[in-house]
């Protein structure tokens, strides 16, 4: 696992004057104006990249802040985005903040504060890469995916090989795409400037799918990145996605009602579940959702789940074929593990 994107701010009280005024001749200015009188309604610096290839370092001056956003790994070790290293690859935060943070002083020539305590976090992802047995079975992967709704996950949108839910949420979002065409397509641009991958490395790449959690402003608004280490992160991406798929030894629909009555707190409440996943079956999710008062309804989705159901099975009323297979995927740290695992 890495975390793929980190966004930050730096206060511009924390420059000398010079440095300021620096910074602001380094971008562009972007001005509204109203074409009759000549009054600017506003104006503002645009974002401009550190780098030319698509996973760049970008800066934006504010007006009270100095705005930082990019792909960490890109700055790290090698700028291996598919795995990352160092900070990025250890899902260390601090370290990412500064190996961003020095990058951009040595590029911008400004000397950015050495204590990262004082940046604001808005966004990272994190993103994991899940071993299938080639780029059939990631696709076949993602068309499961694709159907996966209810509960948190939306998918709203869908785009050749990636499946996006909830993408214009603040508080989380969920990606999920083939990564070997995606390096492909990113590595044969003429633009691109980033690690050069070998011919096996992205022969290999299309046994990975890529899960992408991103945790953006509203989540960093209510929780304080200081106190997050790699263990928080590596679970807020798995009961992200751990839930979309559910239980790796929920194998056919037969097993549904046994393992419903066992975890059931009665068999009263047993035969509700499961006349409601019997709904859910006949009507789909909606219709079934409909069928219930609110507080019915999510009791009843606590006990399917609880004996097993992901909310792919509950989107499609059926145990989806390859949901062992998807769970059970081993996650990818690095090109030798991809290698040993091929």
């Amino acid at each position: 696992m890495l975390l793929d994107w980190v966004s930050f701010r730096v206060p511009l009280a924390s420059f000398g004057q010079e440095q300021i005024i620096r910074l602001r001749q380094l971008t562009d200015r972007i001005i509204r104006f109203c074409p009759r009188t000549g009054d600017v309604r506003y104006e503002t610096c645009a974002w401009e990249s550190i780098r030319s290839d698509s996973h760049q370092i970008s800066f934006q001056v504010g007006s009270c802040d100095l705005r930082i956003q990019g792909s960490p790994a890109r700055v790290c070790g090698d700028g291996d985005a598919v795995f990352g290293s160092g900070a990025s690859a250890a899902l260390d935060l601090s370290g990412c903040l500064k190996s961003m943070a020095a990058y951009a002083s040595k590029v911008l020539e400004v000397i950015l504060p050495q204590n990262v305590d004082a940046y604001t976090v808005t966004r990272i992802d994190v993103t994991g890469n899940l071993y299938l047995n080639g780029l059939s079975s990631v696709r076949d992967a993602l068309r499961i995916l694709r159907d996966c709704e209810g509960g948190r996950y939306r998918v709203s949108q869908q785009a050749g090989d990636s499946v996006y839910w909830s993408h214009l949420s603040r508080l989380r979002s969920g990606k999920a795409y083939a990564k070997g065409p995606h390096l492909e397509y990113l590595t044969s641009s003429s633009k691109y400037s980033g690690r050069v991958y070998t011919a096996d490395e992205l022969e290999q790449s299309n046994n990975l799918l890529r899960l992408e959690l991103k945790l953006g402003r509203e989540f960093f608004s209510r929780n304080d990145w200081r106190l997050m280490n790699p263990d928080f992160f590596q679970k807020q991406w798995t009961n992200y996605f751990d839930r979309m798929i559910g239980d790796s030894e929920m194998k056919n629909d037969s097993d549904v009602k046994t393992r419903i009555f066992i975890v059931a707190p009665s068999e009263g409440r047993a035969k509700s579940a499961y006349g409601c996943w019997l709904l859910i079956q006949s009507e789909g999710w909606e219709r079934a959702q409909e069928s219930f008062v609110r507080s019915t309804w999510y009791r009843h989705l606590k006990v399917l789940r609880d004996a097993g159901l992901g909310d792919a099975d509950l989107s499609s009323g059926k145990v989806v074929p390859l949901r062992r297979r998807i769970f059970e995927a081993q996650v990818m740290h690095s090109w030798a593990d991809l290698s040993n695992a091929a």
